[in-house]
């Protein structure tokens, strides 16, 4: 007897066959028929749309290795002050390993020593070397291959960033065998459990997902694949919630699944994932995130650092763990929870986990990646290659940046710019009689380019305070350059001394400094409204007294001075008497560049970012060099920085020394709409702007507003090897010194009181000879002539004996082209400055002292 189950399948059977015998049900199987057939048609036919597309995508690569940015490369030198510690610190920094293998080479540390071996992707640095240290100094470089002694040995460079493409995209590609096995298990535990084990679609959750949305009445649950995802991103199908682009995502996952391997695909993922903003800049790939959040290669992420990268993965802007730190944090701890619960670690290993800080760098950055260094790079070699070149290529870009002084600049920057806002809000908050302004008023901006001033080398740059909010390089913007152009003025002047022509002008010579009307009406103010009366051109500076300026200005001629400046770089410039206080605009950049023939004997170095440029094969296709161009006589250039150290010790600029800065330095404070500080020791340069973009005065002196940020900068670039010892600026062959009474201004005796003394210093044959009549030394009865040499060699400060005299000229050397073009045109010819009667003692050392009248008329020439 049939089973009752049995009968009713029979029944339905039968049932279903006679209705289908109908007209309507052989019409309704027709109609199913042809839909599937239909189906079959169309999904063979978008399968093969779709095979051909991914064919033609991956017959080339998916992702072209960026092309990357190294910092300079460090040295290390015999002699410098440098640790293991801190020698292994800047191996690590730049790639090399001191346990497994890495193409840029290996290290080893052992007590006081360390051997370092290069590896093939190592920059210059292709020789095994031995580091040996004693008391925190190198005392020996061993070449290993040669057994030769070596003075010094250039590491391979740090690699600063990727160049990002048109799209601000930056991307460091990755393998599968770079990525940590703990990130790669997050990532599987969050986004896909059994993406080794299921096909191309995971249809069970997808099921899963499906029941949830009904049951919740809305979109709740995703169910797509690591597969799926790499299809939706990689091959731009979209993010549309529709059923078209549904099945475009798994007919190509499909086809991925058919041409990779399991460990291809998620190579591509771990490169294509939108990993948030860093700045103005979209990560992209763990390969970039590790750098971009933790400071290191992907290869060296810690457990807590795999877990937070896989955490934000879903929503990396909304979990960023700059801007909601608890929320990432969370993401980070639920993604430990879940590896536990896999098996993947222990619980000892998540507690330890969850005690590890969320990232490792500053959400600003302008100390690592440098942003608007790099954007002058990639803009400089877009005039050598096109931006396709440039984002496919894998260029290795050798740049000037060293990776130390950035950071401090950074930090400099930072830390200032909170005492320029606080400076700043108390003058507007007068301004409005105590009430704070009904609109929000415009913040400073501020930038920071620091030099090697004998190479040009960009060190350090940071064109503004926070690059994610203003792109614009303020390091490029052309601003009224204030009286940091003054020592311009000065060099001008001083070059008489070389003119046998001339009356030559002296750090001695008197200026007049008084309320004055220049030609069109013009009438200057000093600050504060103070005037000074007669001074000397080192007073004058010090206090950068704005109408002595022009007057010595008008002296030696406004078209010298813009003749001058022309060749400096500052272009702008015309001969007008506003010129001599800085009304003209120049760059942060370029202003850098103008100071260096100040501190390099004369020498104008054009600023520069990059060494060279090497294509992925090794090959220098593009090589920048030093381009020195003479435009000052190195003894103007001495006796004008030498001007320029006064400003720190007693002028504008004495708080540098009152905030700790105690090394040799010289520099210039500025004042118009800006404020500025340029300045520099013998062998680091910087210059600090800081304004507002709506070219407002920032009714700031460049002593309260760019003089700090200059310090704090210095002040750390001086603990820095290579930076830690300036030296004094030496006068060249040719300039003597002599102390002098600063009452007098004649050559001080020995009764000269000592606080009433200077040393000057001179192009030999300008200086004053006239003994201080104020202070004349008594008469000795015997060996007058004796006595009176002795005195002098008390007066004279030892220099550097002056080259033979060329054709009894005092120009000693080959005079730069400005001073050579043209015949030198005669200058009025200055006041004389009266004389007081000497007294009988006064009268006969200066008979036997030789105090016969110099050309400066004793006292250094005077411009009353």
């Amino acid at each position: 007897m049939p089973k009752r189950s049995q009968v009713r399948v029979s029944i339905t059977t039968r049932g279903l066959a006679r209705w289908l015998a109908r007209p309507s049900g052989r019409v309704l199987l027709a109609l199913v028929f042809a839909v599937f057939v239909a189906c079959g048609v169309a999904f063979i036919h978008y399968y093969n749309f779709y095979a051909e597309i991914i064919d033609a995508r991956l017959a080339s690569p998916i992702f072209h290795p960026s092309s990357l940015v190294f910092a300079t490369p460090k040295v290390v030198a015999v002699g410098e002050n440098l640790t293991p510690q801190q020698l292994s610190n800047w191996l690590t920094a730049a790639g090399y390993a001191a346990r497994e293998a890495s193409p840029v080479g290996t290290f080893l540390v052992s007590g006081d020593s360390v051997r370092i071996a290069p590896g093939p992707e190592a920059y210059h640095a292709t020789i095994p070397v031995q580091v040996q240290f004693q008391n925190g100094e190198v005392t020996t470089i061993t070449d290993l291959q040669n057994q030769q002694a070596m003075d010094n040995y250039a590491l391979a460079p740090e690699l600063l960033t990727t160049l990002f493409n048109e799209k601000r995209i930056k991307r460091r590609i990755v393998r599968y065998q770079d990525l940590p096995p703990m990130l790669i298990q997050a990532v599987l535990d969050t986004e896909d459990k059994g993406f080794f084990q299921h096909g191309a679609v995971n249809w069970p959750r997808v099921v899963a997902a499906a029941y949830r949305d009904v049951r919740a009445g809305r979109k709740e649950q995703g169910a797509s694949t690591i597969a799926m995802q790499v299809a939706r991103n990689i091959f731009d199908l979209g993010f549309e919630k529709t059923a078209k682009r549904k099945l475009e995502e798994v007919l190509v996952a499909m086809e991925l699944e058919e041409r990779l391997t399991k460990q291809q695909i998620f190579e591509l993922y771990a490169n294509q994932l939108y990993m948030g903003q860093r700045g103005s800049y979209a990560i992209h790939g763990f390969g970039e995130a590790a750098d971009a959040y933790f400071g290191k290669p992907v290869n060296q992420l810690t457990l807590p650092e795999d877990a937070l990268l896989a955490g934000i993965i879903h929503a990396p802007n909304g979990d960023s763990p700059y801007r909601h730190p608890k929320r990432a944090q969370e993401r980070r701890d639920g993604v430990l929870r879940f590896m536990v619960a896999d098996g993947a670690i222990t619980e000892a290993q998540r507690l330890e986990a969850d005690k590890a800080p969320l990232v490792t760098t500053a959400a600003n950055n302008e100390a690592s990646d440098a942003p608007y260094f790099t954007e002058m790079v990639r803009d400089r070699l877009s005039d050598a290659a096109s931006n396709e070149d440039l984002s496919t290529e894998s260029y290795r870009i050798y740049t000037t940046l060293n990776p130390e002084l950035q950071a401090a600049a950074a930090q400099a920057v930072s830390e200032g710019m909170v005492g320029v806002d606080k400076e700043l809000a108390a003058l507007r908050r007068a301004r409005h009689h105590g009430r704070q302004p009904k609109k929000p008023e415009e913040k400073a901006q501020v930038a920071l380019v620091a030099l090697d001033p004998h190479t040009g080398a960009v060190l350090a740059l940071v064109g503004g305070r926070n690059f994610a909010f203003s792109q614009l390089n303020h390091a490029l913007a052309q601003r009224p350059t204030g009286s940091i152009f003054k020592p311009i003025v000065y060099a001008t002047a001083l070059e008489t001394g070389l003119l046998p022509n001339l009356p030559a002008i002296t750090q001695s010579s008197i200026l007049n400094d008084e309320p004055t009307v220049f030609p069109g009406g013009y009438a200057p103010a000093n600050f504060e409204n103070k005037y000074f009366g007669p001074v000397t051109l080192r007073v004058a500076l010090e206090h950068s007294l704005n109408n002595a300026t022009i007057t010595l200005a008008e002296e030696v001629g406004l078209q010298a001075v813009t003749d001058l400046a022309h060749a400096a770089g500052i272009t702008s410039a015309e001969p007008t008497p506003s010129e001599a206080i800085g009304t003209y605009t120049a760059s942060p950049l370029t202003m850098a560049g103008v100071y260096t023939m100040f501190d390099n004997g004369g020498v104008l170095e054009k600023p520069r970012l990059i060494d060279s440029v090497q294509d992925a094969q090794g090959q220098v296709i593009l090589q920048h060099l030093p381009k020195p161009k003479r435009v000052l006589d190195p003894r103007i250039a001495f006796l004008t920085t030498n001007l320029m150290e006064s400003v720190l010790q007693a002028g504008t600029a004495v708080r540098v020394r009152a905030m700790g800065f105690d090394v040799p330095a010289a520099g210039k404070t500025g004042t118009s709409h800006d404020a500025w500080f340029a300045g520099f020791t013998d062998n680091l340069l910087c210059v600090v702007w800081v304004g507002l973009d709506n070219y407002q005065d920032i009714d700031i002196e460049g002593a309260h507003a760019a003089l700090p940020i200059w310090t704090d900068f210095m002040k750390a670039a001086i603990q820095l090897p290579g930076y830690s010892h300036p030296q004094p600026f030496a006068p060249p062959p040719g300039v003597v010194a002599v102390k002098v009474d600063t009452v007098s201004h004649e050559v001080a005796t020995p009764l000269c009181p000592p606080d009433q003394t200077e040393v000057n210093y001179y192009i030999d044959g300008t200086q004053p000879t006239v003994m201080c009549h104020l202070h004349p030394s008594p008469l000795i009865p015997r060996g007058i002539a004796e006595a009176t040499h002795k005195a002098l060699q008390f007066l004279h400060v030892e220099a550097p004996p002056p080259p033979e005299p060329a054709a009894a000229t005092r120009k000693g050397e080959a005079l730069p082209p400005r001073l050579t073009a043209a015949p030198a045109t005669e200058l009025p010819a200055a006041k004389p400055k009266p004389q007081p009667k000497r007294g009988f003692f006064g009268r006969l050392l200066h008979a036997i002292g030789g105090g016969g009248d110099s050309k400066n008329g004793g006292g250094g020439g005077g411009l009353l």
